[in-house]
């Protein structure tokens, strides 16, 4: 069995560069507009990420391939906060979890309703509760709901 190890101390991260991709992120908000969601797909090993980025995380080739993708997905892992980032107690838990869109390779993070925490469980189909009306911004895409 593996040991933890913390290491104290903080990271400079003025220190490091960021080289962020906004090509993915337009195309998907675009979609957005008319309730679609739109990755990108490696045409090489066929991955599709959403958002998706300027490169596929396995094979190290640039990538430009839409790909439509579900806004059904799965539950792959989720928390439950009590209270906000300050430790306040909150109205009611909120249920946030990592989801797994249908013909997706890669995970996205929302908020939940529409159930109780204690029927949150991984596996659980879910499905993307769009605004009622969308504007091509990531508040379209409002929360998740169970199926």
């Amino acid at each position: 069995m593996e040991e933890t190890k913390v290491v104290t101390g903080a990271w400079e991260l003025s220190t490091f560069k960021f080289n962020i991709e906004g090509r993915g992120l337009q195309l998907m908000l675009k979609h957005m507009k008319d309730r679609k969601l739109m990755g990108i797909k490696c045409h090489q090993c066929g991955t599709v990420y959403l958002p998706g980025p300027f490169y596929c995380r396995k094979c190290h080739i640039r990538i430009d391939e839409p790909a439509e993708v579900s806004d059904h997905g799965q539950v792959m892992t989720f928390t439950i906060g009590y209270a906000d980032v300050r430790g306040n107690p909150l109205d009611e838990p909120r249920i946030a979890p990592i989801v797994k869109l249908d013909g997706c390779d890669s995970w996205i993070m929302g908020v939940m309703q529409g159930c109780a925490p204690e029927d949150v469980h991984v596996g659980m189909r879910v499905k993307v509760h769009w605004a009622e009306e969308t504007t091509g911004s990531l508040q379209d895409m409002q929360y998740f709901v169970p199926e």
